[in-house]
């Protein structure tokens, strides 16, 4: 009963104490069955997991005369919904008991051994005497503690007789799945009547424990229900957070505070427990600590006074350990010494000596994401680590910590500017005002818009900062080998559209970046000088020609055959370009300056601000694309998913004519089964390709709920199945109405039932085959609703199947099609706020035929 969690709990103290008949074996049979159904009523309404467990503590309580309970579930994805709960302890008792146990004073071993054979009393009871637990508990004082009892000066004090009841006895009660796993304890101290209970009334206890078995496997499968519904969409859920908190993570202009955010945002989105940041120190050329989430005060302190060498930090970025685009994966065993000396708390990472689960990422492992400015230098490394899954992420998880990282890049480049405004403000206005403008720019790059009119802005946002009154961007596309003019500024509607004509190939501009001096050039210039990082100056002298289609960069023609006016002046025909590059340092833009405000070649203030804006053009075009290329992927899987339905569909009508002919030409009756299978067969993969079409729109469509006609939807669902079944003699009973019944639904809604007909056709053999439908109102927690009952007489479902059959991967054999589409009804029923299952037609006789019934809140 050990987790080191903080445990949602709550606390129930004392309770009137039950009178002498309803004690233990006094309790009656009737009024314990009627608390049990009450029970079993909760778990089926779905009442809250802490609800029904209240419940089954007080009513243990009641029954029985327990004075005081106590219950951890150890169910890790219950856990966040309930891990604690006491019953008849005060208050002050409780949370000091939960305490202690919450930090481990009685570990996995001790529990092991007083939940072994040796204490078992009953099917899932064990008792361990005050003896025996005194004497395990003498090697270690911690595991025993004054808050477990009512009386502790009463302890040591010898047992009354054979069969009373001592102060450090106790029972413990196993909560166990249907796999047997345990899933939570149960313990019971003080019974009412001072006495030992008997086995009879432990046997009685444990049905109560069962409720609360039952009602943890519900939970469960909620959450994991809930789980699988958000695995399509998680991405782009996630997506959208990381973009919402990048807003405020982006505006904020404090270097530690944003630290401290970015760490912060890392580990609530991506479920890390601890997650470091380094930056690198130009000034002594070593990466140092700048914050740490989820570590001790003392590591805190202790790595503000630590540098790391650049050759250590390198080493978590070798090529070896790369898993993503730029995320690194570095495991326990792989840290070297020189590594492990570096880093923050390595008294708490010891390596496991246990072999290593597929994807299991555990304490010692970490990640890391490098941080680049816009050179691409490696200036910082982000490290998570500890997930609370134990897991090494997937890599839509991966390429998501992939994108905040660019966002972090871009917030640490703005704090940085943002101190220099700070020192701006002592000695100009000029620069403050260009260096506010690049932080609203960047800023505003965070939001995903429209990639052309985010060009635009960067664009216009650097003709009002620096003057330039002619420039355009060119934007790599790969796929058709060229760079392209997206965005110009200072040129005319119709100088714009034929420059917009015109393209350059990919390797006449990447050859600008070529390290060698003598093969940096193209067909139009000699030569090009480097005037920043990634800026390259192409004087009038080395241009070679000027194509006539690009003459619509000189409104002034005139001027390109005049000389240079003097030294450091801008001639007509010069031009300087900023390569953008992405993560990696490839080329994959560049901004264009072709006339400058005063005429004059730009000096290294102005470079550097250029520059600047063309990293964040390089963000604007990283980040539209690969919203673009999510869109484009979820578009086209809906596409296929379309397509596909469609054609087989036509395909397999087809093929039911030819099958129909050639019945007719058959002479034997087993001939004409064969011909019969076959057209079966064809119908069901109609059925699965429209179940995977209604799969898909389950998944990615919008819900929208109108008023609909549930009798018109049963009668036209009727008239449909014989028609998908036209060599079946199918006999529906009803007396079902249009415009009666209403609920709230779309149109899927048809897939539902006729899903349920179809299974009911498909596991009859009889021939005529029959089917009973009826409709009835029902009330539940005040709200009428819906009960559609359609009953066959089929193969039916046993006992064991029934809880599972509605499941998309259960274990429950199939013997024709997908299981698909029982998948689909229940995924519909939840979608309109109802619920499904399956009875015996017959009750008692699974053989006879099955009943499903579907519940819908009436609109």
């Amino acid at each position: 009963m050990a987790n080191s969690s903080a445990p949602p709990m709550f606390i129930i103290e004392e309770r009137a104490t039950p009178h002498p008949h309803e004690l233990g074996m006094g309790a009656e049979i009737d009024r314990m069955v009627e608390r049990l159904g009450d029970l079993a009523a909760m778990i089926a309404r779905d009442r809250p997991i802490a609800e029904i467990v209240k419940e089954t503590l007080g009513d243990i309580s009641e029954l029985f005369g327990i004075g005081e309970l106590i219950i951890e579930i150890t169910a890790e994805d219950v856990k966040p919904n309930l891990h604690w709960a006491t019953y008849g302890i005060p208050a002050a008792r409780a949370k000091a008991i939960v305490d202690n146990l919450s930090h481990e004073f009685i570990d996995d071993e001790m529990l092991s051994l007083v939940l072994s054979e040796k204490y078992r009393v009953s099917k899932n009871a064990y008792y361990v005497p005050s003896e025996e637990w005194l004497e395990l508990t003498r090697s270690d004082p911690f595991m025993d503690h004054p808050s477990y009892y009512q009386h502790p000066e009463n302890v040591k004090t010898p047992r009354g007789s054979a069969d009373s009841w001592h102060e450090a006895d106790s029972y413990k009660f196993t909560v166990r799945d249907n796999n047997g796993e345990m899933v939570g304890v149960l313990e019971a101290s003080y019974p009412g009547t001072g006495k030992l209970l008997l086995k009879e009334t432990l046997e009685q206890i444990e049905l109560f424990v069962e409720m609360i078995a039952i009602a943890v496997g519900r939970e469960r499968s909620h959450v994991a229900l809930a789980k699988k519904r958000a695995e399509p969409s998680h991405k782009t859920e996630l997506l959208e957070d990381v973009l919402k908190i990048a807003s405020s993570v982006v505006s904020e202009r404090d270097v530690r505070k944003l630290s401290e955010m970015v760490l912060t945002s890392v580990s609530s989105l991506f479920g890390f427990a601890r997650v470091e940041l380094i930056v690198y120190d130009e000034s002594e050329g070593v990466f140092k600590w700048r914050a740490l989430f989820g570590h001790s005060p003392r590591a805190e302190s202790e790595v503000q006074h630590k540098s790391i060498p650049v050759d250590v930090v390198f080493e978590d970025l070798a090529e070896g350990r790369k898993i993503g685009k730029f995320a690194y994966f570095t495991r326990a065993e792989q840290r070297t010494s020189r590594q492990m000396a570096y880093e923050a708390d390595l008294d708490e990472n010891p390596i496991p000596a246990t072999a290593r689960k597929k994807d299991e990422m555990r304490k010692g492992d970490y990640l890391a994401f490098p941080l680049r400015d816009s050179a691409s230098r490696v200036v910082g490394v982000l490290y998570p680590s500890n997930p609370l899954d134990g897991r090494v992420p997937d890599m839509a998880t991966i390429e998501t910590i992939e994108i905040f990282t660019s966002l972090a890049e871009v917030a640490l480049e703005n704090a940085r500017l943002n101190a220099d405004r700070e020192q701006a403000l002592r000695l100009g206005g000029q620069k403050t005002e260009q260096l506010s403008r690049i932080l609203d720019m960047a800023t505003g790059i965070m939001y995903i818009r429209d990639l052309d009119q985010m060009l635009d802005t960067i664009l216009k946002t650097l003709a009002r900062l620096l003057g330039i009154r002619r420039m355009v961007i060119g934007v790599k596309h790969a796929g058709e080998d060229v760079y392209k003019i997206e965005a110009l500024y200072g040129f005319s509607a119709k100088a714009a559209e034929e420059i917009k004509k015109i393209t350059y190939p990919i390797y006449q501009v990447d050859s600008i970046v070529d390290a060698r001096p003598e093969t940096r050039g193209d067909l139009y210039s000699r030569w090009w000088e480097k005037l920043g990082r990634i800026t390259y100056y192409s004087p009038a002298e080395g241009v070679k020609a000027i194509s006539k289609e690009e003459m619509a960069y000189y409104p002034d023609p005139d001027l390109i055959r005049m000389p240079r006016t003097g030294k450091g002046r801008w001639h007509e025909i010069d031009y300087m370009d900023t390569i953008v590059v992405d993560k990696m340092g490839t080329p994959i833009a560049y901004l264009e300056l072709l006339k400058p405000r005063d005429d004059r070649i730009p000096d290294s203030d102005t470079i550097e601000i250029i520059e600047i804006f063309a990293s964040l053009a390089g963000i604007a075009i990283e980040n539209a694309r690969m919203l673009q290329d999510h869109i484009e992927s979820r578009q086209d899987a809906e596409l296929y998913t379309d397509v596909l339905s469609h054609d087989i569909k036509n395909f397999n009508q087809a093929i039911l004519g030819y099958l129909e002919l050639l019945k007719s030409k058959m002479d034997t009756p087993d001939k004409v089964a064969v011909i019969d299978k076959i057209a079966e067969q064809v119908m069901n993969t109609s059925w699965l390709a429209s179940n995977v079409r209604t799969m898909s729109r389950v998944t990615f469509d919008d819900v929208e709920l109108v008023r609909t006609d549930l009798g018109g939807v049963l009668s036209d669902c009727i008239r449909s199945v014989s028609q998908y079944y036209p060599g079946r003699r199918i006999v529906v009973n009803h007396t079902i109405e249009r415009n009666t019944y209403f609920i709230l639904a779309d149109e899927l809604v048809r897939e539902l039932f006729t899903n349920i007909f179809t299974n009911a056709v498909k596991y009859d053999s009889h021939e005529p085959l029959e089917i009973d439908v009826t409709i009835e109102p029902v009330y539940a927690e005040d709200r009428k609703r819906w009960r559609v009952a359609i009953s066959d007489r089929g193969m039916g479902v046993t006992d064991d199947l029934k809880p599972i059959i509605f499941d998309r991967f259960s274990k429950a054999p199939k013997k024709k099609g997908s299981g698909m589409g029982l998948h689909i009804v229940k995924t519909l029923s939840h979608r309109y706020g109802g619920k499904v299952w399956i009875e015996d037609r017959v009750q008692g006789d699974c053989s006879m035929g099955a009943v499903f019934k579907v519940e819908l809140p009436s609109a």
